[in-house]
């Protein structure tokens, strides 16, 4: 699971002017690898200017029932999503590693048939799987979608989720809210944040009582939404996140690296095991490990995307964010390893388990 693959590109749709869906050819033996869970992201490898980037992308489509696609929206500098934007072609060949996360696997374990849906322009990616697999696997479920754009025009999957409103007239609601351009009511206007939420709660447009609630986009929605709707009577543990990033980390003093902890650290992989030393000036045991020539699982080194995860089997660890693992995760021992850190004495962590 944690090696890359050849994936060919089939095709490259325009979504919006800045974003674009990328299918796959999903043959032979990479038939059964790519399997997925809705929820589920891939992380993509590309070798830039000399330089080795990877990237992760929520899948989008249903499993079983449309090609594997992913959608890349450009960002301002983002080296990755520029060159896909301009160059990718069908034809073309990216290497990809086999689906993870969880995003949908707690609600899917917990059962239901009543949901709400958060998302703000490419948060869309994931909650577009989602939606199209629990309308269609399931008779009795029904799903309210509220999504926030600037505008019509720069909605991804604009037409798809019109098509899915058509199809299912009675168990899904689509709720559109806009930051540029006029709405039919003054509550559908503005940006999807905390104050958005609880008007569109208070007026009735939307109800907390429903069994899940999704959301992915921009830190200050997502951080409403976990805020807001336990108020309204949601368990705090039906209400799913994913993170596409946690923005930049703060630089640290000298002081500061100079205090962190260090340690030995024995690492399994496919089955082999090596050492390595965390010293004050590596960020992470992954950190570490990279420095010293280990080809490790990994993505967005942001403790989002759970690509790095691992297994303490022996010692203790420390993680300085996790925005990935369910509680269920950390108390059967597994860590993200691009945010932990030897506590103290030898530590083992296994990638295999």
């Amino acid at each position: 699971m944690n090696q890359f693959y050849s994936l060919r590109v089939k095709s490259v749709q325009e979504q919006t002017r800045d974003a674009i869906a990328i299918s796959f050819e999903v043959d032979g033996d990479n038939q059964s690898r790519f399997r997925f869970k809705p929820g589920q992201h891939l992380t993509l490898k590309h070798q830039h200017e000399g330089e080795e980037l990877r990237r992760c992308y929520s899948i989008c489509s249903r499993e079983g029932h449309e090609d594997l696609t992913i959608a890349v929206k450009r960002i301002h500098d983002g080296r990755f999503s520029n060159w896909v934007n301009d160059h990718l072609k069908p034809g073309d060949v990216l290497e990809v590693m086999p689906p993870q996360g969880v995003f949908f696997q707690q609600a899917e374990k917990l059962g239901g048939a009543r949901y709400l849906g958060f998302a703000a322009g490419s948060g869309i990616t994931p909650l577009l799987s989602i939606v199209k697999t629990l309308l269609a696997s399931q008779p009795d479920a029904s799903f309210t979608l509220v999504y926030g754009n600037r505008s019509w025009g720069q909605t991804m999957f604009a037409d798809e989720l019109a098509d899915l409103k058509d199809a299912y007239p009675t168990r899904f609601q689509f709720v559109c809210i806009f930051s540029r351009e006029q709405g039919e009511s003054d509550i559908l206007n503005g940006r999807l944040d905390e104050a958005k939420i609880r008007a569109l709660l208070e007026h009735k447009l939307l109800s907390a009582d429903v069994d899940h609630c999704f959301a992915c986009g921009p830190e200050e929605m997502m951080n409403a939404v976990e805020g807001v709707l336990p108020e309204y009577g949601l368990a705090r543990e039906r209400v799913h996140t994913e993170r596409f990033n946690t923005g930049p980390a703060r630089p640290l003093s000298a002081e500061q690296r100079a205090s962190r902890s260090q340690g030995e650290v024995s690492i399994i992989l496919d089955g082999r095991e090596m050492q390595i030393e965390v010293r004050p000036e590596d960020d992470s045991i992954l950190d570490a490990a990279l420095n010293a020539g280990a080809d490790l699982p990994y993505a967005c080194k942001g403790g989002v995307c759970a690509t790095c995860k691992c297994k303490v089997v022996e010692g203790e660890v420390d993680m300085a964010l996790n925005y990935s693992l369910e509680q269920d995760e950390l108390d059967a021992g597994y860590v993200l390893s691009c945010q932990a850190r030897p506590r103290n004495g030898v530590v083992r962590i296994s990638f295999d388990d």
